[in-house]
């Protein structure tokens, strides 16, 4: 299958740079457009009457009133802060910080037909007060309250306005997330599918996106499928190697048995080739087993079972197979709960285990249960020697034999590691460690349900 690489313009790094950029830009712009929309904005409002009562007689005498230059003092703080005359060459004087800074407020004032107030920075503006066509605008210092006021208001607007700023940022990220989190929650969903064995993961419309995520998705739909071509493969071998190896075993144990005759009793090559045939069709099974296990080609038959019923006829069996195990099989206990689970299976596991003890030990093998609110323990417990702790990670490992030189009979490695397998099919698991008072102790977890 060709690749089809990205192209640069479609490029996902390309992309995020570019996003980065405009959050950058979009901060900075948020910061600016906040400090704009803080600045304080003046309302017009009536005046009071107690400032109207004060500033109407010194303005009532045509002569004074016409004297009156932006700037000049009236009475107390009270100034002229702009006039408008209706003769004379300028018309239209104000005072000059004001102008700058408020000249629009200062237009707009003179053009209301009432008087009105407006904060200012620290000031308050008043007017305009009008005589014979004439009008001007005063200012004064804001006392304590029109002051507390006047923070106040401006505090409350920042806080409102912040919180909007804040919100707005908050959604914008949001959808960003949301952007860059979903394709790859989609791909997370399709490994979990490839790995419960799909062929095809359903990554909806990611493998026609010509970014990263495109390629990656195209990648992992390919690597799905071949995947899925050797499961098949190997399982077709699996299937060719049992009938294969399987029908010339039992052959060549018929063909043996049939020639038996007594002188081949005391031979001892005989008998050697008789246990080597046992233990390679033991050994063929094991692999067999372990890799149907693995490649999930066992199929569960749960049933209800009294678990205490089953460990006692695999007792039962294997002293009946061997009578020399009779007196060190030790089953503990009698409150064995009813679980539900596949029996074969189940037995399996724990007859691997046993035939494990009794191999490596001469003592007593123990089984023991625990059992708790949603799962039960069995306990497998031998007297031998127990296992260095070095070595304890290892023996769950298809082929691990120990130290040869240590472990004179060990056999092949597949039991312990077959255990655990169907622990796990089981939705188990199979744990080892040194008991305190000697020997090794082997515990199978499993569900109840």
């Amino acid at each position: 299958m060709k690749t089809r690489r990205t192209r640069w313009y479609r490029s996902l790094t390309l992309r995020l740079l570019l996003v980065f950029w405009a959050l950058l830009s979009v901060t900075a712009a948020s910061g600016y457009l906040l400090a704009i929309w803080n600045k304080p904005k003046a309302e017009l409002s009536p005046l009071k009457p107690e400032i109207y009562q004060t500033l109407q007689p010194l303005l009532s005498d045509a002569l004074t009133f016409h004297s009156l230059q932006p700037g000049r003092l009236i009475a107390g703080d009270y100034r002229v802060a702009a006039q408008l005359s209706n003769t004379g060459s300028e018309k239209l004087l104000m005072d000059e910080l004001l102008r700058i800074k408020h000249g629009s407020t200062l237009l707009r004032m003179l053009g209301q037909e009432q008087p009105q107030q407006i904060p200012l920075d620290e000031r308050l503006l008043m007017g305009p007060f009008e005589l014979n066509g004439n009008k001007i605008l005063v200012t004064r210092p804001l006392g304590p309250e029109e002051y507390v006021d006047k923070e106040q208001l401006e505090q409350e607007s920042m806080q409102a306005r912040a919180l909007t700023v804040i919100i707005g940022s908050g959604v914008l990220a949001i959808l960003l997330g949301i952007w860059l989190i979903r394709p790859i929650r989609r791909m997370i969903l399709g490994m979990r599918e490839v790995a419960k064995g799909s062929a095809k993961p359903d990554l909806k419309r990611l493998p026609k996106r010509g970014d990263e995520v495109g390629e990656l998705a195209r990648a992992l739909s390919q690597t799905a499928l071949d995947l899925a071509k050797s499961r098949d493969a190997q399982r077709r071998l699996l299937s060719d190697v049992s009938h294969e190896l399987r029908s010339p075993m039992a052959r060549m144990q018929v063909a043996l048995d049939l020639t038996e005759t007594d002188a081949h009793g005391d031979d001892p090559n005989w008998q050697q080739l008789r246990r080597d045939t046992e233990r390679l069709s033991v050994i063929i099974e094991r692999i067999l087993s372990l890799s149907r296990l693995e490649n999930g080609l066992i199929e569960l038959n749960k049933e209800a079972l009294d678990s205490g019923e089953l460990v006692q006829q695999l007792i039962n069996d294997m002293c009946y197979q061997k009578p020399e195990v009779e007196e060190r099989l030790v089953k503990l206990g009698d409150a064995w709960p009813e679980i539900e689970t596949d029996a074969e299976l189940f037995r399996l596991a724990l007859e691997n285990i046993v035939r494990n003890a009794l191999h490596y030990t001469e003592d007593k093998v123990e089984l023991s249960c625990e059992v708790g609110r949603d799962n039960m323990c069995v306990i497998i417990r031998d007297h031998g020697p127990g296992v260095e702790e070095s070595t304890l990670v290892k023996l769950f490992e298809p082929f691990y034999r120990g130290d040869p030189a240590r472990h004179h009979k060990a056999g092949v490695g597949l039991g312990l590691a077959l255990s655990q397998r169907t622990a796990v099919v089981l939705g188990g698991s199979l744990t080892a460690k040194n008991h305190p008072e000697g020997g090794l102790e082997v515990v199978l977890e499993l569900p109840k349900r």
